[in-house]
């Protein structure tokens, strides 16, 4: 248990030493892009982080390619999540944004229109095409 205990307070210190640093914001927007290729790379799929950048950028030399434009994804998910409070992830309203069921709206907006932008997610069928319910 020792090991895990050290790199908990070792993240921790790295966790506070960033946030005090002139030079975080960057840090952890290299980090955002790591991430946003780790994830590909988990799935089995490579995504180079300089094409990756570039893409973000709109300063692509070539069109992009489908692992691309989800690692951009992944990225925008990323920063999205950044700009909120601590909270809204786990939030009810959070977890609804993240998995692209609702719209979002306006911080000003009340229930009303919150509730009316909510989108019901589409069922899926055995051979993993979206079912139409309307």
């Amino acid at each position: 248990m020792r090991p895990a205990f050290d790199a908990g307070v070792a993240l921790t210190r790295l966790d506070e030493r960033i946030a005090r640093s002139l030079v975080g914001a960057g840090w952890i927007e290299r980090q955002s892009f790591a991430d946003a290729c780790a994830s590909l790379w988990i799935d089995g799929e490579l995504v180079h982080l300089e094409d990756l950048v570039l893409h973000d950028a709109t300063r692509d030399i070539r069109t992009p390619t489908h692992e691309l434009t989800i690692a951009r994804d992944v990225l925008r998910t990323r920063r999205r999540i950044a700009g909120q409070s601590p909270d809204w992830t786990l939030s009810a309203e959070g977890i609804r944004t993240l998995r692209k069921t609702a719209e979002i709206t306006p911080v000003g907006a009340d229930e009303a229109e919150a509730v009316g932008a909510i989108v019901p997610a589409g069922a899926i069928d055995r051979e993993g095409k979206g079912v139409d319910f309307h």
